[in-house]
């Protein structure tokens, strides 16, 4: 069993991520392979501090590069990919090994849930789990029966099945998971199991969220210009919203999308009056920014002037 994991620049969270592989319950983990994409900060010397850790070079920096470069080195039968930003319940990899066994997919993983302090965190933490927000992927909410999806938070494999199918895209930019994910679905599907529990650390803030989501949409289209069959219908929302906001009906689509946006935040602020000024800001920054990048990608040769660099730690969307 190995754990991989790309970093760069992340000495502040991932202290409490490898504290929690530590703590695994799982008894054969072998290795855990942190590809660090050239950190300024002390991560590879606080990764390097912990036990069962190999600090390998990720000198493209970008994260499916990562990902690809600590798969090359692992050397279990099964892998568990790992974010930075993320904190793994103790039992966590043996559920992921017992969903493996039972299912036979070739990706297993559980849903995406938030840790969140700040009303801003908890603000990202609603938009991305509201259907309004980031959409009705079924990984971005906890509960249901164990079944089988399009993607889910992470995901765990063996290794095997993933080297045959040619390892991440690291064309992809940041849609490295949803994309493999869609080349899974030939070798055994990806499986959801409620079970499987970790927590991401929420992002907070416009400017980072914005540059986020723009992310999302540049990199999804990406991978629709390679794999046309994977658009599905929720993600052509935030470009036909942009569309129609500069189409002659853009004042009824206009106030029919404020009025949207005004009905979720008036739910948060039932339950949650400080987040709710935050989330009124932040579900327009998201669809904008998601629509935008989506646009840009599907104009942008993808594979123009190499791989792309993202940041390590956002999650794919």
């Amino acid at each position: 069993m190995s754990i991989i994991l790309p970093v760069r620049d992340e000495e502040g969270l991932l202290a409490a991520c490898l504290e929690s592989l530590a703590a695994q319950d799982y008894p054969k983990i072998v290795e855990v392979v942190v590809a660090d994409g050239g950190s300024t900060d002390r991560t590879a010397e606080l990764a390097a501090s912990y036990p069962k850790v190999v600090v390998v070079d990720n000198p493209r920096r970008s994260r499916p590069a990562g990902l690809n470069v600590a798969l090359r080195h692992a050397t279990g039968e099964i892998v568990v990919r790992v974010d930075a930003r993320t904190r793994l319940a103790a039992d966590y990899v043996s559920r992921c090994v017992e969903a493996l066994e039972r299912s036979g997919a070739a990706i297993v993983g559980g849903p995406m849930a938030y840790e969140a302090t700040t009303p801003g965190q908890r603000a990202f933490a609603a938009a991305m789990s509201s259907r309004l927000g980031a959409g009705p992927a079924e990984f971005r909410r906890p509960g249901g029966e164990p079944r089988f999806v399009d993607t889910v938070y992470l995901g765990a494999f063996r290794k095997e099945v993933i080297d045959e199918l040619g390892g991440y895209d690291e064309w992809s930019g940041g849609n490295e998971d949803a994309e493999l994910a869609y080349r899974a679905q030939i070798a055994g599907g990806v499986f959801l199991d409620p079970a499987i529990r970790s927590t991401y650390m929420a992002r907070e803030g416009l400017g980072e969220l914005g540059r986020q989501f723009y992310r999302y949409g540049r990199n999804r289209a990406r991978t629709v210009r390679k794999h046309p069959a994977s658009l599905s219908w929720r993600q052509m929302a935030p470009p036909a919203l942009l569309l129609a906001l500069v189409a002659p009906w853009r004042r009824y689509v206009g106030a029919a999308y404020l009025a949207a946006v005004g009905s979720r935040v008036a739910l948060q602020a039932a339950s949650d009056p400080a987040s709710s000024r935050y989330l009124a800001a932040y579900l327009p920054v998201m669809h904008l920014a998601w629509g935008t990048g989506f646009f840009v990608g599907l104009a942008t040769t993808a594979t123009a002037g190499g791989p792309v660099v993202e940041a390590n730690t956002s999650a794919s969307a």
